[in-house]
Order: C-alpha cells, then structure tokens, then sequence
C-alpha cells in the first residue's frame, strides 16, 4: 500500500472541499488526548492549503456538543472563512442538521495520518464521487429494497420515489471525505427479520452515558412496517437489547423502537489496523465507510437515530438487482463504474478487507 499523506490531503482541499488560492479555510481540530482524532492531520492539511494560497485557522475544540452547544469559536468560522473542515465529532453530530453559516462544511473521517495517507483517501475524491452518483442514479429511483446476511437477517421496504424527486430524501448536510456511504435509503415500510450481532452502538448523533452494550450472542430482531416488534434469542440478551432501548427512549423522549433508515459502505479502500472492540466509537468512524459493514439507524424516527445495528458481509438488492453481495460493493464490477475508473486513468481500485473484525 502506498502511503501518501499530502497526497489524501490535496485530494481533501481542492475534491471535497473545494477551496482555491485566496480563499480561507478554517480546520476544527478536536483535542487529540480525547482518543479520537490526531494532531497530524490538521498540520498536514494546513500545510498543504498554505502552499496552495490559501489562509488557514486552525480552531481547537474538546468534546463534541450538538447544534445548540457549537462554540463561538466554531460559529465564527462558519460566519468568517470560505471553508469549514471538521476533524472533530461535532461535525459528525451535525451531519443531517442545517448548520448555520456561509462556510461550505466538510467533515472528515480521515481521524489519522494513517487514514490520510492511505487508499480510501488518496484515490481522488471526484473519483469516488462520480462513483457514489452513478450509484444514486439507481438509488434514486428505486422503488423497493432487500437487505441478507449471513446470520440470517432478510429485510425488505419500499420508498417513495416521488419525494426523492422533490428532494425531500433524508440527506446529509455536510460533504464527507472521504467518500463513505450513500444517503440512507428509508426504512418506514420495512418489514422482516435483522440479525442484531456483535454490539449495540451509538450513532454519533447524541452523547449519553453507557452508549455500546456489547453482545454476547446474536439476537433476531422483528421489524414491521418500520418497527420493531419482538426480539429472539437468549433471555438474558434480549433483556439488556431491551433496556437499552427503553432507556434511550426514555432519556431522549422518543419512540426507541422506530428502525428508520440503513446505508452500507462504497469506500473499498477503507481499513482499520485494530480490532473493532479495541474502540467502537472510534472504529466505527472509519470503518462504516467500507463495503464489508452495512448499519442501520434505530432508535428514533429520523437520520441517524440514537442505536445503530451493525451488519457484516451483507447484501443489498434495489429493485431486484444486487449492488453489494456478501461484504463486496458488487457495483463497482460494472460497466458504468469501469468507464468512470477508464476516464480518470484507475485502472483498479484497491481492495481492503481488513477492517478489525473477521
């Protein structure tokens, strides 16, 4: 693997965020010692835009709020600068909001110079976009869906392609780099079974205490119309599945049981070096944009809910027709992706599977 930091870093600056010479950019940096983000990528980023002509602050910020706690600093670089870069959890948090400001924002899942420098990020960013628009294309006009996996989750729903038109989608607010997931596709007609593995994890929409509850064994969960309806499997899982939910629901005043949406990973050269459990918070930053992870959002009737489900080496079918088979973006085989990859001079893309989990 080729490791190119500066290279993922011009990507970033003139793909995703769009600055040019005598433009500003302000680089939100979170505080390293928190365990999430490095100090090396705001420096590396800021170095390069500097020798591209263009002024950089970087603002330091500690833990991440939500829209009703953004910091004055951070308010007055989305008032002040051309450009916003995340490299903290706030922007994560704000991803589905409007966030105030002229600023164009971007957040990054680039949490070290090690993701910086290798191949999720240093493939051009135009590259993949032009591959997740090929991919919305069909997307956008999908009118059912049908998620599998091996641990025996088989779930299916519908959207309303009428409202995908009219741009009433669920969509996020930020440009992400790099390139990890479409927009989620709506689960309010979803109905069937989801193999609920491995942890119940936050979604980065919210803090609360006790926010991963690891699972021992693997629970079916029961989805109707959106819903879900029962779990199967050991008591004494289903029982702490259960708490979880009624206690998040009971914090945030909403409905725990609402299964709202789900998305999978595009971003083949995405890995993670540790083990998931090392950190999930963490992990799941990075990892999420990998083909191999497939997540759903719960706990709340909107993107990205409070709980996500996290499935592995999934498959996904819109309309019939499979685009990710068994943990492999399986669009990325076709014609229209190899035409794109033809036209930018790729002649492949590499292909990491190693993303802390087996």
């Amino acid at each position: 693997m080729r490791f190119d930091p500066r290279s993922g870093a011009r990507s970033l600056i003139v793909d995703a965020i769009g600055a040019k010479a005598g433009e500003t950019l302000a680089i939100v940096a979170e505080d390293p010692r928190l365990g999430v983000y490095d100090a090396a990528v705001p420096q590396v980023v800021a170095d390069v835009a500097d020798e591209m002509g263009i002024a950089v602050r970087i603002v330091p910020v500690g833990d991440h709020a939500g829209l009703d706690e953004v910091p004055a600093g951070v308010a007055a670089a989305l008032d002040e600068c051309d450009h916003v870069l995340f490299h903290a959890r706030l922007g994560d948090t704000l991803r589905f909001s409007n966030i105030p400001g002229s600023a164009t924002k971007t957040m990054s899942y680039a949490l070290d110079i090690g993701v910086l420098g290798g191949p999720s990020c240093t493939v051009p960013h135009r590259v993949m976009e032009r591959i997740r628009a090929a991919y919305d294309a069909h997307a956008n006009r999908a009118r059912n869906w049908r998620v599998t996996c091996p641990l025996g989750t088989d779930i299916s729903g519908s959207q309303d392609v009428e409202k995908v038109v009219a741009g009433k989608a669920e969509d996020f607010t930020v440009t992400r780099y790099p390139v990890c997931a479409p927009r989620p596709l709506p689960c309010a007609t979803a109905t069937g079974t989801v193999a609920v593995a491995h942890w119940l994890m936050a979604s980065g929409n919210r803090k609360y205490p006790d926010d991963e509850l690891l699972l021992s064994e693997p629970v079916l969960a029961h989805v109707e119309m959106g819903r879900i309806v029962d779990f199967d499997g050991p008591r004494l899982v289903v029982d702490r599945i259960r708490g979880q939910y009624q206690r998040v629901g009971d914090l945030f005043g909403l409905d725990p049981f609402s299964v709202h949406s789900w998305h999978a990973g595009m971003n083949p050269g995405c890995f993670y070096p540790l083990r998931a459990t090392s950190g999930i918070e963490r992990w799941g930053k990075v990892a999420f944009a990998n083909p191999r992870y497939l997540h759903f959002h719960t706990c709340g009737d909107y993107a990205p809910g409070e709980i996500a489900w996290s499935l592995f080496d999934a498959s996904a079918e819109l309309d019939g027709r499979r685009f990710w088979h068994a943990g492999v973006f399986s669009f990325l085989d076709s014609d229209e992706v190899r035409a794109i990859l033809a036209e930018e001079g790729i002649v492949k893309l590499e292909v990491r599977s190693d993303i802390g989990i087996d």
